[in-house]
């Protein structure tokens, strides 16, 4: 197995096969000075992306989404004609284009770890990560079904709940539950700092609901980017839904106030 970036995700990968599969032989490349010498605890290192793929079974990117094809295309000379490849990225329309940069983009299938945190780095990885969790594999038109059925045996034995999706409906679906949550967060948060605000006085709520602001713009920048046809029409729903609330508390309308509160409430009891 090879793991190709040693951040949150790639170092629960590589936490997690040593502790699952100790006997499976794991190798390991990071652009980062840092994050290689951490994957030394775990794996062998590389000093290029193409020597870490040689005689690797399964490549693993994990990567930011816009820096995908430019990494497979770095590895591309040493991945063998018997690997498959996956990645582990948050949009899937792109990955499977990114694809292309491969000598045979059959042999790559999608995944996306529905795990992580706000906080980054090899040091933030753990190796129950993925136990339990929802990891989503998305497959094109030419993808081989031994690719798929390899990549989904690999989740699964890491201790992940294996869903299989297009990559449209994932990048809608993710556009709901992840991209729109995440982008409501830092608008809130910017709002917020821009304000000043007693936060001396703060309790949960606030922690809560701006907890996800904390996480990396230069990861999140191209994950919004590349979904801005689903999250862009949310983001104008959800600027609706504000515009309705204020409506009905400058009008002091208590049934409207209590209806939109309500709906909430439902939602996140049923969540």
């Amino acid at each position: 197995m090879t793991v190709l970036g040693v951040g949150l995700l790639g170092s629960s990968v590589l936490r997690a096969l040593a502790e699952r599969h100790p006997g499976v032989a794991r190798r390991a490349w990071s652009r980062s000075a840092g994050s290689r010498g951490k994957a030394g605890a775990w794996a062998t290192v590389a000093t290029t992306p193409a020597e870490a793929c040689r005689g690797a079974d399964l490549v693993i990117a994990a990567c930011p989404v816009d820096t995908l094809a430019g990494l497979l295309g770095e590895a591309r000379p040493g991945i063998g004609s018997t690997a498959f490849v996956t990645d582990v990225g948050s949009t899937k329309r792109g990955a499977h284009a990114a694809a292309s940069a491969l000598a045979d983009p059959s042999r790559f299938v999608g995944s996306h770890p529905m795990a992580g945190s706000e906080r980054g780095g090899a040091d933030e990885g753990r190796a129950d990560l993925f136990d339990g969790r929802a990891c989503v594999v998305t497959t094109s038109e030419g993808t081989l079904p031994e690719a798929a059925r390899a990549v989904e045996a690999f989740w699964a034995s890491l201790g992940a709940r294996v869903c299989k999706m297009e990559p449209r409906a994932h990048d809608a679906a993710v556009a709901e539950i992840s991209h729109l949550p995440h982008a409501t967060s830092s608008v809130l948060a910017a709002l917020l700092g821009a304000r000043a605000p007693r936060a001396d006085l703060a309790a949960g709520g606030l922690r809560d609901t701006t907890r996800v602001a904390a996480g990396d713009p230069d990861l999140w920048v191209p994950i919004l980017l590349e979904n801005a046809d689903h999250v862009a029409p949310l983001l104008g729903a959800l600027a609706a839904g504000a515009t309705e609330l204020r409506d009905a508390l400058s009008r002091g309308d208590a049934a409207a106030v209590r209806a939109i509160l309500s709906r909430g409430r439902d939602f996140r009891r049923g969540l």
